[in-house]
């Protein structure tokens, strides 16, 4: 089997696995979003240390190189844990579909990259999306269906910061070397301490009843191993045996298994008006990169 074939079982993996994190509005549901995040990034923590010990870091200035652009990482988990407290894990789905447009245009702006006549196109139309998604609330009726505006804005936030981590992070990887289980690491070690000092101010004497049931437990290694650790790696090795081209596809086909996955196992539902704002965000991704997801199936099928 050869390593494009594996990078496109990965990145397939990738997105069934990913498709699951939804399920952290179970956890919402009984903590506070500050200590469900601790919860999943404490053990995520543990879980990818000896990766990082193992990779024998020594650099003087690690800290200052990736500590401060991790903390937009931790903002965007403390967005995305505030709009499911308030929303639901659908409208975060499609929300996030965006962020790789959001992307581009930070890309374009901060780092140079060219932002051609397709990608516009493509960025107005899915950007449309969003919006049409962030306000559904003001135009259907009961929150199963749409969560609420102020949580649907936090799910934008989220994903506006979580473009600039991605720059940010291609950046010390690219330009400074830094492997991505030493960014990933970072990220993990600065989200879990920020977490920790806030739960000490959040955390109730009752959670620990729910937090021994086996239930609870198996949920939060859930989150913590496989949507975090092993998804998170599982892209990059894509990315470093394939293209980001190849990687990108987590955004098609992410969102398809995640809205099934909150419909089977949160009870959410979708209308017919969400659907319009998810074809939108879709189309938008589509246009935004078909051309070049165009050349990479040539790519594949001359292989």
């Amino acid at each position: 089997m050869s390593s494009r074939t594996k990078a496109l079982i990965a990145i397939i993996l990738a997105s069934l696995l990913w498709s699951t994190a939804g399920l952290s509005k179970i956890i919402v549901r009984e903590f506070d979003p500050y200590f469900a995040a601790f919860l999943r990034f404490f053990i995520a923590s543990i879980v990818i240390l000896p990766l990082f010990l193992k990779m024998n870091v020594k650099r003087k200035h690690l800290s200052r190189d990736l500590v401060p652009f991790s903390l937009l990482a931790t903002a965007n988990i403390l967005f995305y844990y505030l709009g499911l407290s308030l929303s639901t894990a659908n409208a975060a789905t499609l929300i996030y579909a965006g962020a790789p447009m959001l992307t581009a245009i930070l890309a374009h702006y901060l780092i140079g990259e060219r932002l051609n006549r397709q990608k516009v196109m493509g960025i107005l139309v899915g950007f449309a999306g969003i919006l049409f998604i962030a306000f559904l609330p003001t135009l259907s009726k009961g929150e199963s269906v749409s969560g609420n505006i102020i949580g649907n804005l936090f799910f934008v936030f989220a994903a506006v910061v979580w473009s600039f981590y991605t720059i940010s992070s291609r950046r010390a990887i690219a330009d400074r070397d830094y492997s991505p289980v030493t960014v990933t690491s970072m990220f993990l070690f600065t989200t879990t301490a920020v977490f920790f000092v806030i739960s000490l101010f959040t955390f109730k004497t009752s959670y620990i009843p729910t937090l021994l049931q086996p239930s609870t437990i198996l949920l939060v290694l859930h989150l913590s191993v496989v949507v975090t650790v092993a998804t998170y790696l599982l892209f990059q090795w894509t990315v470093k045996h394939s293209s980001a081209t190849t990687a990108s596809l987590q955004n098609y086909t992410g969102p398809i298994f995640s809205v099934a996955v909150n419909v089977a196992f949160l009870k959410e539902t979708v209308t017919p008006a969400f659907f319009v704002g998810a074809a939108l965000v879709m189309t938008g991704v589509v246009i935004a990169s078909g051309s070049g997801l165009l050349q990479e199936a040539k790519d594949w099928v001359n292989k």
